[in-house]
């Protein structure tokens, strides 16, 4: 029975369970549907949540982490999958049987995978994460080649100088001088420029108009473009640490532009340290060499006459081919004396004169010919300016010099309120008149060269010596009264001073007899900190009734000055940047055109702002603590025509009695408003049809809770970003401003609508940005009618997009069904059919991302995928062909891509890609190769090739049709092969490659990779001999006789690349005669010999070897001679890494194999226990860094540390058997005192050494380390700590002093043959 008993249940197991759980599926058919769809909007707003997160990371600039990335294109396609099975439900109601019978097998199949997802999307949507993002690297916008660099060879020559002294590791500190000018911030930026893409530096910064910040400024403003958080309030002194700490274990070049005075390089935090090289510029010798201590100095000199003229014609134009101009052109560019600003003044200035005008100015330039030259170069920007008209050009350019003196720069957004104010432009009645009238005499002004683009759009700069002119001709025409640093009352304006600049004031109150200035127009006063309290006495300003502009920054204002209210002409009141309290009194100056905050604390707009009925611009931009506007205050402002106000978020709805905030209803009664800056959070606040009723040129308007308000300037682009929640909203005034709109951002369920109506009205001609989010329903943004002639950049989740005649730029993201490229008319490789009946776990999609010729993107430069899984082939010859403009091409997890080009059509081998410059493959797993040969031998402008875990791929190049094809990369500088663990070869035959730029070179887990490289004919030679029975391996490379890498300066090679094979010989050390670096595995015994003969390599990394001792010497047991070492005397930089075999580090009778070492690095040694012997001299040594030894029971003896006078850091860690740091030597004497000075030595760090029982043996020893300022002692025994007078100090009682000596045991184990 109980046999029995078992069988059945054993048959209800294996049976009718399963049989009842797959009638469940059938019984449950609804609800498992209905728990898809609800899991799936669960999902969908986890996935929301999560866009936002991302987009605002993105905005910051910052990087969003692998995980998140992954993340979210795992939603992506679980939704789709979810989407499919609910979107085909109605196949699941068919019938069978002539219609009789329900088809129960896809009620079954639809409810069973309707019940896994649903489980499965339950899970992905709890999911969370630690962190979102992390810091990402920004660009400076000194890396973007300037145009108007002229390469003379004067200028070339020097850089190369520069260039070649910056690699020179015994020159840290390097000055350029030269009269202001000359061309030294042009010459500065080009080795910004220079550096970056050599790779010389890990980090290289530039600082600009050094003269006019602080030694605090200049620090903080190093920390940003490194990427360090900078923390407000930080000291100078935390954050020098901070940046200290950032780059002693880095190469960085810092670049600071025009000093003018000593820097506290220290204070800052740019201590001397064999990582930091500085260049400097000055105009002064004295202060780079005797205040600064710059070891090299470059003397920028005047162009040359043939350079003068040169730069002369390029500036004057076309006039200059008249043969009567060209002689006095002549003349005209001798007289200009070689100072390249001087030229291209007068240059500018003549280029549309007539030949009279020409020769007039020729006559009044030779009255100067015998002035001092400073003087000459005041007369002859004077005389640009006399050029310039009288009426409003001059002005305008004077009030540019005034602004520009504390940095070199002036916002647009500050010259349009000021010129509005001062009624600077004749027959200007608005706010946009006066703005283009801005706009065309700046651009005037830059023609002539007497104004400087910025390094943003909304910021134009002067020339420091042309700003000293226009300086100097306001004080003497204009009697203004300009401080930069004003910090005593010890002078006063005249009576008819017309203007007054003070900038960075430190005064604590202004004087209480107020200035007499009767003819005052313009006053300007400003704090060097923020919120900065300087008292305004209340009378201030009542001698100055005529003044027309004010502008007070960065003060705290707890209310204005009663005499402001005396101020009945003023026009212009800026109260930017300030901590305000109650401005009510503001009301009263009733002529007010131009009232700005910008950036201010003030939490209410009270009532009396109604008041200023004339008021046409109110700039409330940045003012976050703004939480109240006083109902009725927008719609009494009647003149207003510019209105910023992006940062207010408080809005109310309809124009009702009982509401106590602004409404944006209000701003249909300003009927005069061109120009708009807004965020309304929810589009139901939006009266209907509001922007038909006010007509808006320029606007900046975001509805919607998701957005961020972004940067905008007096030039940004006409944006709308939309969040619609109905139709309704979607009305015929958001439709008119659809026709100016250029950025476009849409996200939520009327998106779709939108484009919609966009493509059926032509309303996109103006449109250069779109972006659409949170909609699944768009499915494509162009139709056959229809287009964006003019868009630039294109964005969206599972988008399709089609021809763009002007796209530079495509990213493609997280599109794991994109079914590619295709004009109207193509054919799918998958047709709709095959995709309709993909089975479970199947991928889908086109072989190729580009489908035909038609589809032309003629000046795309940069293609971006990342994980489009879906994509079996990226070009096709058509394709490929029409992309002739691609530079960068960068393609990421990818997971089913098996090749970049089809190579199933023989017509590829006649395509070239003549302007590819940078190439980076990243998580391909199905990657075959990258390039066939034919497209690897026109790669003539490739300078960067990244290749990284890409699991498969066998060959860089693949099989192609030559015999022995030759490939010359001309310009290559970097190479990286990364997690490469199936990669054997460049190209899978004979080959021949040449790489005569060649900087650097990586392998890095590598695996097949067995030999790194040989001589072709050496290689043929031995092929074809039949010398060996087996195989012969092919190296990696196979280089032409002769110096294939001359400029080879890094290289790497993995674990398993022998740096010396028998079967090939020896790798010949001549082709690499310029190798500075070399990291490589010591697996054949007589690796050092390859060295010896690299005579410039400066840095030595050692891995996995199996020598037990390092050490020259002459003589063995036996007495043979057997010299198997040589010194390297120019070896700075040593680290070995997992030598599990080491034991010792030379004996104490070898000779110092590395007599000038300065960083030894010591990792996962475990049989190391000695390493301070005569192999190492340590007399230069700056780094010591010890890990993972658990052999050591010390680190050094006194007699050697007492010789490390230039350490400067000390690091040991994991170190289990360590005893002691410094260990006595054996014929001390103990009754004596010993003092050990580590005088140079900034950073000491101990970390888990459990058996430590003292830095020093010795009792009576005495360790000084008077420059240290970094000290981390953590999982130690002891305590150390630093007292006032700079002694190393154990904390707690001392343990007995232990003499520590070489065991006879362990120098027998030592003994053996693997000596090296």
């Amino acid at each position: 029975m109980e046999i029995f008993t078992g069988i059945i249940s054993k048959i209800i197991e294996y049976a009718v369970e399963p049989v009842g759980r797959q009638m469940g599926y059938l019984i449950n058919y609804k609800s498992n549907l209905e728990s898809l769809r609800s899991q799936l909007k669960n999902l969908d707003a986890a996935k929301d949540r999560m866009k936002h997160r991302v987009d605002e990371v993105e905005r910051n600039g910052k990087g969003v982490e692998t995980d998140v990335q992954n993340w979210r294109k795992e939603a992506d396609g679980i939704t789709q999958e979810a989407e499919k099975i609910l979107g085909n439900e109605g196949q699941a109601k068919t019938k069978c049987f002539r219609g009789v019978c329900p088809n129960l097998v896809s009620y079954h199949q639809f409810s069973r995978k309707s019940a896994k997802l649903a489980k499965k999307i339950e899970l992905h949507a709890k999911e969370e994460f630690p962190s979102v993002s992390y810091e990402a690297p920004v660009e400076d916008i000194c890396a973007i080649p300037s145009q108007e660099y002229t390469a003379f060879e004067s200028r070339t020559s020097m850089l190369k100088q520069i260039m070649e002294e910056l690699k020179n590791s015994d020159t840290n500190m390097i000055g350029v001088y030269g009269l202001g000018g000359v061309g030294k911030t042009t010459l500065a930026k080009e080795v910004f420029r220079q550096a970056n893409k050599e790779k010389l530096f890990d980090d290289v910064v530039i600082i600009l108009d050094v003269k006019g910040k602080n030694d605090m400024e200049i620090q903080k403003e190093i920390a940003e473009k490194l990427g360090m958080e900078v923390k407000e309030p930080q000291s100078m002194a935390v954050r020098a640490n901070c940046l200290w700490r950032r780059i002693k274990d880095k190469n960085t070049l810092v670049i600071l532009d025009d000093v003018s005075r000593r820097i506290d390089l220290e204070a800052v935090g740019l201590v001397h340290v064999r990582t930091c090289n500085l260049l400097l510029t000055s105009r002064d010798k004295e202060v780079l060499f005797s205040e600064m201590g710059t070891q090299k100095n470059f003397p920028l000199d005047l162009l040359c006459e043939q350079e003068s003229m040169s730069l002369f014609e390029k500036r004057a134009g076309a006039v200059i081919k008249d043969d009567r101009i060209q002689r006095v052109a002549n003349e005209l560019a001798k007289k200009c004396g070689g100072l390249p600003i001087l030229v291209v003044a007068v240059a500018r200035g003549l280029r549309e004169s007539s030949l009279e005008e020409w020769k007039d100015t020729l006559r009044r330039f030779k009255n100067f010919e015998q002035k001092e030259f400073t003087y000459k170069a005041f007369f002859i920007i004077e005389w640009s300016y006399n050029q310039l008209d009288s009426k409003e050009l001059r002005p305008l350019f004077l009030l540019c010099g005034i602004m520009a003196q504390s940095n070199n720069g002036c916002f647009l957004s500050d010259l349009l309120k000021y010129t509005i104010g001062l009624s600077l432009f004749k027959n200007v009645r608005t706010v946009d008149e006066a703005r283009n009238a801005l706009l065309s005499l700046v651009k005037k002004l830059k023609d002539s060269c007497l104004l400087l683009d910025g390094y943003d759009d909304g910021i134009v700069r002067m020339h420091d010596v042309v700003r000293d002119v226009a300086v100097r001709i306001a004080s003497r025409d204009q009697h203004v009264f300009s401080r930069d640093y004003y910090t005593e009352l010890d002078e006063s304006p005249s009576k008819d001073c017309s203007l007054i600049s003070l900038r960075r004031c430190t005064i604590p109150k202004l004087p209480e007899v107020p200035w007499e200035c009767p003819k005052l127009n313009f006053f300007l006063l400003g704090s060097r900190e923020r919120d900065y309290s300087l008292e305004i006495p209340s009378n201030f300003f009542e001698e100055m009734k005529e003044l027309k502009v004010l502008d007070v920054t960065g003060l705290c204002i707890p209310s204005p000055p009663p005499s402001l209210q005396f101020l009945t002409n003023l026009q212009t009141l800026c109260l930017d940047q300030c901590v305000l309290g109650h401005i009510a009194l503001v009301g009263q100056l009733t002529n007010l055109k131009i009232l700005s905050l910008l950036k201010s604390k003030v939490k209410e707009l009270p009532k009396e702002i109604g008041q200023l009925t004339r008021l046409q611009l109110l700039d409330l931009t940045g003012c976050s603590a703004l939480v109240l506007i006083s109902p009725g205050v927008i719609s009494s402002l009647t003149s207003l025509e510019d209105l910023r106000m992006g940062s207010f978020k408080e809005w109310e709805g309809d124009l009702n009695d009982g509401r106590n905030n602004a409404s944006v209803s209000e701003l249909k009664q300003l009927r005069q408003l061109t120009a708009l800056e807004i965020h309304i959070p929810d589009a139901k606040l939006l009266p209907a049809n509001m922007f038909l009723d006010i007509r808006l040129e320029r606007y900046t308007i975001l509805i919607g809770d998701c957005w961020l308000f972004p940067d905008i300037d007096e030039t940004s682009s006409n944006m709308l970003k939309l969040k619609l929640t109905t139709n309704s909203q979607f009305d015929e005034g958001i439709k008119l401003l659809l026709k100016r709109c250029e950025d476009l951002d849409l996200d939520g369920m009327e998106a779709a609508n939108i484009i919609s109506y966009i493509l059926e009205s032509d309303s996109g001609k103006q449109l250069k940005n779109l972006h659409v989010q949170n909609n699944d329903e768009v499915t494509a943004v162009i139709n056959s009618r229809h287009a964006f002639p003019i868009l630039e950049s294109l964005s969206r989740d599972n988008l399709i997009p089609q021809p763009f005649q002007e796209l530079r730029s495509l990213t493609l993201r997280n599109l794991p069904k994109l079914i590619g490229f295709s004009s109207k008319g193509s054919t799918s490789v998958v047709s709709t059919e095959a995709e309709e009946i993909i089975l479970e776990n199947e991928i889908g999609g086109p072989t190729k991302l580009f489908m035909n010729g038609k589809v032309l993107m003629p000046n795309l430069t940069h293609l971006i995928l990342h994980q489009c899984d879906g994509l079996r082939f990226l070009f096709s010859f058509s394709m490929a062909t029409s992309l002739v403009q691609l530079t960068h091409l960068e393609i990421a997890s990818c997971q089913i891509m098996e090749e970049i080009y089809d190579t199933s059509t023989t017509q590829l081998k006649t395509f070239e890609c003549p302007n590819m410059d940078y190439v980076v493959m990243d998580s391909c797993e199905s990657l075959k190769n990258i390039f066939p040969a034919s497209v690897a031998k026109g790669l003539q402008q490739l300078r960067e090739l990244i290749v990284r875990k890409c699991g498969i791929l066998e060959e860089i190049v693949a099989k192609g049709v030559e015999t022995t094809p030759e490939f010359v990369f001309s310009k290559v500088t970097l190479v990286q092969f990364l997690y490469l663990p199936q990669l054997r070869s460049f190209y899978p035959g004979l080959h021949v490659s040449k790489w005569p730029s060649l900087k650097t070179l990586v392998f890095f887990e590598c695996g097949k990779v067995e030999i790194f490289a040989s001589e072709y004919s050496r290689f043929q030679e031995r092929l074809y001999s039949g010398l060996f029975c087996t195989s012969i391996k092919q190296p990696f490379l196979l280089v032409d006789k002769g110096n294939p890498f001359p400029n080879l300066e890094v290289l790497h090679l993995d674990e398993n690349t022998k740096i010396w094979y028998e079967a090939h010989g020896p790798l010949p050390a001549e082709l690499f005669i310029n190798l500075k670096e070399i990291a490589f595995s010591c697996a054949h015994p007589q690796s050092f010999h390859f060295l010896e003969k690299l005579h410039n390599l400066e840095a030595l990394y050692v891995y996995n070897g199996p020598w037990k001792e390092i050490s020259v010497y002459e003589g063995t047991s036996s007495g043979e001679v057997d010299a198997v070492g040589t010194t390297f005397p120019h070896i700075k930089n040593l680290i070995l890494s997992r030598m599990q075999e080491l034991m010792h580090l030379g004996n104490d009778n070898s000779e110092s194999i590395f007599p000038n070492l300065e960083i030894l690095k010591v990792y996962s040694c475990a049989r190391l226990k000695n390493l301070t012997l005569s192999t190492i001299s340590f007399r230069n040594l700056t780094t010591l860094h010890v890990v993972n030894c658990e052999g050591l029971k010390y680190l050094t003896t006194y007699s050697v540390a007492k010789c490390l006078h230039q350490l400067k850091s000390l690091e040991v860690e994991n170190c289990e058997s360590m005893i002691e740091i410094v260990a006595s030597n054996e014929d001390e004497d103990s009754g004596n005192y010993y003092e050990i000075a580590f005088s140079c030595l900034q950073h000491l760090k101990l970390y888990y050494l459990p058996s430590l029982r003292d830095f020093c043996s010795s009792g009576n020893c005495i360790v000084r380390v008077p420059s240290l300022n970094s000290l981390i002692i953590e999982e130690c025994l002891i305590e150390l700590k630093i007292s006032p007078d700079g002694l190393l100090i154990q904390s707690g009682s001392r343990p007995e002093r232990q003499q520590i000596t070489e065991e006879v045991e362990e120098k027998k184990e030592d003994d053996g043959n693997d000596t090296v």
